[in-house]
């Protein structure tokens, strides 16, 4: 599906201008949306728009890490949002002064809010294709604030469970830690292609939009902050998880040590006594069995004691 919007000259703009109608001399520039293109609205990449083979290929590949190319009187800029599932969709835009081309396999949300928007304008008068960028920029932006907030208050929760939960916590974790590599992955490049646009020479903005485009950048500055300070706290709740485990785990190991010291020697006792040789001198005591269990007691007693001494009970 192809949708147009003109702007022309005399400040007026319509929409759903025929493909033809694209070149009149009356136009001063124009934005072409491909969304879910079939095959013979991708041709006219390269037969109406005359794009470059190497930009058109990037174009159709799925998927491409945000990033821009400089073509002859164009650029070409490769856009990634997140979606609340975690799934990435590419926005790929061909940007001059004459006109902007977005294209996407799947309609995208910020695209359609970007074109309503337009819609319900009464005059373009000011407005340019690098503008149309920074709002498409902006809503992509703006989508990955909820997704990190979303990842943190699950990251809260889980804090809140305390240590004292099984093993679900840490599987718990490990899944929110991924997801904030992922969101990392796609805003760390997005980050880095707004600063090359603010900072590149061939490619021409107007101070407004070099304003608004600043405070984007400002916005990613700060989802980076905050991917980084919700990866540092999830990290020590799997530490604190860990320790305490490890702790309960040295506090088990240290009483089962203690009862097998104590039953040792206890053990040792019976062995020796429990040999089949016909000559073993305690053996003929009248009270031998007595005097054995009160050693034995006494030897409990006293490594008990020394144990709970040692806090090792």
């Amino acid at each position: 599906m192809i949708k147009t919007m003109a702007v022309y000259k005399d400040g007026t703009h319509a929409f759903d201008v025929s493909i033809e109608e694209l070149n009149s001399e009356q136009i001063d520039w124009v934005w072409v949306d491909f969304g879910k293109p079939e095959k013979e609205e991708i041709d006219l990449l390269q037969t109406q728009f005359q794009f470059d083979e190497i930009a058109i290929k990037h174009c159709v590949s799925y998927k491409e890490r945000p990033k821009m190319d400089y073509y002859d009187g164009y650029r070409f800029i490769i856009l990634q949002s997140l979606q609340e599932n975690m799934e990435q969709a590419e926005i790929d835009l061909f940007l001059s002064h004459k006109y902007i081309v977005s294209f996407c396999w799947e309609e995208s949300n910020a695209i359609q809010i970007v074109w309503n928007k337009l819609k319900g304008l009464k005059s373009t008068k000011g407005i340019k294709p690098e503008r149309i960028l920074y709002h498409i920029s902006d809503e992509i932006v703006d989508k990955f604030f909820p997704i990190v907030q979303k990842i943190e208050d699950d990251i809260e929760e889980i804090d809140e469970l305390g240590t004292n939960s099984d093993l679900s916590m840490i599987d718990g974790i490990k899944t929110q830690l991924s997801k904030l590599s992922k969101v990392r992955k796609t805003v760390k490049p997005t980050k880095d292609l707004i600063y090359r646009i603010l900072n590149s020479t061939h490619v021409e903005i107007d101070k407004e939009t070099t304003k608004k485009l600043r405070i984007v950048y400002d916005h990613l500055l700060k989802l980076l902050d905050d991917i980084a300070d919700n990866r540092e706290m999830a990290n020590d709740i799997r530490e604190s998880y860990i320790s305490t485990n490890s702790h309960k785990m040295n506090k088990t190991m240290k009483m089962l040590t203690s009862v097998s010291i104590v039953f040792m020697p206890l053990t040792f006792i019976v062995g020796v006594y429990g040999m089949n040789f016909v000559h073993i001198p305690e053996l003929q005591l009248k009270y031998g069995y007595y005097y054995c269990w009160v050693i034995m007691l006494i030897i409990v007693i006293g490594l008990v004691m020394w144990f709970k001494k040692k806090d090792w009970f």
